[in-house]
């Protein structure tokens, strides 16, 4: 298959055209899992050797909705073990199984599209008190790192991203990757989305978990692939870079990374049998960065400013940040479920949902998607459907009207849509 470009946008638009679901795609085109062929929800390297992470670290009692809140002060002095373990247990951590239909489920920290969790984690240790420098990956099966490389690898993601980074002097990195295995299984092609949508789903548990701890954080996106692929040995094609996040910060410069050579480790193989989604890999190709130029490019680019607030526009306080449970809590608390009640929630409550939405993270990428809501039963908020404006926090009316049955079969005709008091939909 030839390299496509990232600038060739039309690689993208065939992808979205292919994987749209419509009212004939999804009763023409069944699919039946393979049980026997399930991919293992874990990555595991047999001959890594381990680094057992503590475990009895403490979870933040920070209030949910003032974690997710910008955060003024400096940064934290030091990052050790417990604080490392106490972030990776929030981003993917372990935290309940369960037996569905004879199945056996590991369920996590952050939600995941059909509980397929194809998001691994890949740490770049720097100065983290207790962990030695290196490159590790976490396991969440045993809440354990397992060394891959040794040595300090910060300068050298520092040079696969754009200048003036602050890679080089972060405390520690995460990579984030997906395999894609794990999502096409059941979704095929159209996993690629729900890739990208558990990634996010990571981000807000790890970039709150920070945020308590005052550990100041940094989303990178733009990078030579490449580099960083042949840094944790992965081919690009099953298992895709999707961001960096830096941890803390530091001013000791970070010196020269060890000279890259194979790691002579591998890990096991999550089925009897892949299959491959050409859709997937072409569209992924297409979005990989291969040069300086295509990096620098990225990091430049800027969305239109949107139009004037609508004098219709609604406002509407949020809730009290004190109000909502600790962070700890409610990632422990948090799950997903089928049945809604049609009962009303507050303006407040769903204008708090949408403000803390958008973390103010730091990062090389804009605002590049717009909300869109179907209000069923929200007090203050007439039924209709409105555009939600992240910059004011307001909610702009365009249609007035009771829209549950729309909703209902947007959610692919499950009762979902229909019953619930909104409807978040973003384009």
């Amino acid at each position: 298959m030839p390299e496509p470009s990232n600038r060739d946008i039309e690689v993208a638009l065939a992808y979205h055209q292919a994987t749209k679901h419509s009212y004939t795609s999804v009763r023409r085109d069944a699919h039946f899992l393979d049980w026997s062929n399930r991919p293992l929800p874990y990555k595991i390297y047999p001959g890594a050797g381990t680094l057992p992470l503590p475990r009895d670290f403490g979870l933040s009692a920070v209030p949910t909705l003032q974690a997710l809140r910008p955060r003024s002060g400096s940064d934290a002095s030091v990052l050790d073990i417990e604080s490392l373990t106490r972030l990776l247990f929030c981003a993917g951590g372990l935290t309940k199984r369960a037996n569905v239909g004879g199945e056996d489920y590991h369920f996590r920290a952050a939600a995941s599209a059909g509980a397929l969790y194809p998001v691994e984690f890949y740490l770049i240790a720097g100065e983290i008190e207790g962990v030695e420098p290196g490159l590790y990956h976490f396991l969440a099966a045993d809440l354990k790192l397992h060394g891959l490389r040794r040595g300090d690898w910060r300068p050298y993601l520092a040079d696969s991203a754009p200048p003036g980074n602050q890679l080089r002097h972060a405390r520690a990195i995460l990579i984030m990757t997906s395999i894609f295995w794990r999502s096409t299984w059941k979704y095929r092609a159209r996993a690629y989305r729900y890739c990208f949508w558990d990634t996010g789903m990571i981000l807000a548990n790890l970039l709150a978990a920070a945020n308590a701890d005052a550990l100041d954080t940094v989303v990178t996106t733009a990078f030579r692939d490449r580099s960083i692929e042949e840094l944790l040995e992965i081919d690009g094609d099953r298992e895709g870079v999707a961001c960096l996040v830096t941890l803390g910060q530091t001013r000791a410069d970070s010196g020269q990374s060890p000279v890259l050579a194979r790691m002579e480790l591998e890990s096991i193989p999550l089925s009897a049998e892949e299959v491959v989604y050409e859709d997937l890999v072409k569209v992924h190709r297409a979005s990989r960065l291969a040069t300086g130029d295509e990096v620098l490019h990225q990091r430049s680019i800027e969305l239109g400013s949107q139009p004037d607030i609508s004098s219709t526009a609604v406002k509407i306080s949020t809730r009290d940040d004190d109000d909502s449970l600790g962070l700890g809590e409610t990632i422990l608390r948090r799950g997903s479920t089928r049945v809604f009640s049609r009962e009303p929630i507050t303006g407040e409550e769903l204008a708090a949902i949408m403000a803390t939405a958008y973390p103010a993270a730091s990062g090389t990428f804009g605002q590049s998607t717009e909300t869109y809501l179907i209000v069923n039963a929200v007090e203050g908020l007439a039924p209709g459907t409105y555009h939600y404006r992240r910059q004011t926090g307001t909610f702009e009316p365009l249609k007035a009207g009771d829209f549950r049955a729309e909703g209902g079969y947007l959610c692919l005709e499950q009762p979902l849509g229909a019953d619930c008091s909104a409807l978040i939909i973003y384009m």
